[in-house]
């Protein structure tokens, strides 16, 4: 069950043209500390059910003909963080990554749904080109206050307790994205008031969503 899921996810974003190349990288938690990947140097759309890797939290192969992707241990620093989570999802989804390569901030706060599923904010990260050493870190960051971030000059990441949620969060993402950037040719979308956020923050919260800092 757990090879079909992450199979999916990859046709998923294939089809959606969220990942080209060997883009984007999925991972979710098995029983015992271990972990189902995809191996780096896919087309997601290539990838069959042989080509899963089972790791450890260090990234060492336990079953596998494949490497592991570089960005492991930014999945590693989600699930140190958030325990409860079994998921984690990268891909470049285009609308997200203009906002990430052009360094801007992903407004949240103009739709009420997506603040009572995603919580008031999507975490933005920065991103050394040419050293990842600080990524991790500032990824744990990132989940202790958000459900998703926005990597600065790379693109999203999601998380979920389960693939569905994060391809759910993953998929709010890009649509928020793409809605913001249809808005600015009308001037930019409107934030919500203070206490409409704060309202519905709390509904967020209510419904159990809500990051390690809003109170989980």
């Amino acid at each position: 069950m757990s090879t079909e899921q992450i199979l999916g996810v990859c046709q998923w974003l294939d089809r959606r043209g969220w990942v080209a190349n060997h883009d984007g990288n999925v991972s979710m938690r098995l029983p015992g500390q271990r972990f189902l990947v995809t191996p780096t140097a896919f087309r997601k759309g290539d990838i069959g059910a042989a080509d899963l890797l089972i790791i450890d939290i260090d990234g060492t192969v336990l079953s596998g003909r494949h490497r592991v992707f570089s960005e492991w241990k930014v999945h590693r620093a989600v699930y140190e963080e958030r325990p409860e989570m079994s998921a984690v999802l990268h891909c470049h989804a285009p609308s997200a990554c203009a906002f990430a390569v052009s360094h801007r901030t992903l407004p949240i706060d103009f739709m009420p749904e997506a603040i009572v599923s995603l919580g008031p904010s999507i975490a933005h990260v920065a991103v050394n080109a040419l050293s990842d050493a600080r990524l991790p870190k500032d990824v744990a960051v990132a989940a202790r206050t958000a459900n998703a971030a926005l990597l600065l000059g790379h693109g999203p990441l999601t998380w979920g307790r389960d693939l569905t949620m994060a391809m759910a969060r993953m998929e709010l993402v890009e649509h928020l994205a793409t809605i913001s950037l249809r808005a600015m040719t009308l001037g930019g979308p409107i934030a919500l008031q203070s206490h409409e956020i704060e309202a519905l923050t709390e509904k967020h919260r209510r419904a159990g969503l809500a990051a390690p800092s809003l109170g989980l």
